[in-house]
């Protein structure tokens, strides 16, 4: 299937959250996000947004580093992973995190390139690129019926309101 994508600059933490709460307004149970981005790209903050979308408190919302899962309850169920600790594929199947993908609330899950091939194809990639210290380049893609879905009605949602790079 082709791929949809597009890219988003926002320049403040608040515009991440921004962002995120206009994508989780729209996600329903059984829908994935994947976060790709390096170290204090802004992965957990645009998860912050999409809690606020999804109707959790986003002061509940850290990074679940240490915990590996946080689970959240509110309109939708968030299940909040992190694999940043994990050092490969391997550790990641151990932990048996298929269960989360079931479809019984939403799934967003941090670091997700280090669980490569694993994701459904639903799945919703969203690159989070650090252009310098207040600014981030978001990219969502997807080829996935659903996922072209969520895209589609993102940019329109977001219209003018972030700039759409090229």
């Amino acid at each position: 299937m082709k791929e949809i994508s597009v890219k988003y600059l926002t320049t403040s933490v608040e515009k991440t959250v921004w962002l995120g709460q206009q994508l989780g307004d729209q996600l329903i149970d059984g829908d994935i996000i994947a976060l790709i981005g390096d170290l204090g790209g802004g992965k957990t903050w645009f998860t912050k947004g999409v809690a606020i979308g999804l109707e959790i408190d986003p002061g509940y919302i850290v990074s679940p580093t240490f915990t590996l899962v946080n689970e959240y309850k509110g309109r939708r169920q968030l299940f909040h992973i992190d694999l940043y600790r994990l050092k490969d594929k391997a550790e990641i199947i151990a932990l048996d995190l298929e269960d989360y993908l079931s479809g019984e609330g939403v799934v967003a899950i941090e670091w997700a390139d280090r669980w490569p091939g694993e994701l459904p194809e639903e799945t919703i990639q969203i690159e989070l690129r650090m252009i310098d210290d207040h600014t981030r380049e978001l990219r969502f893609s997807g080829s996935h019926p659903r996922a072209k879905e969520i895209i589609r009605a993102l940019k329109e949602r977001v219209g003018v309101s972030l700039k759409e790079i090229k």
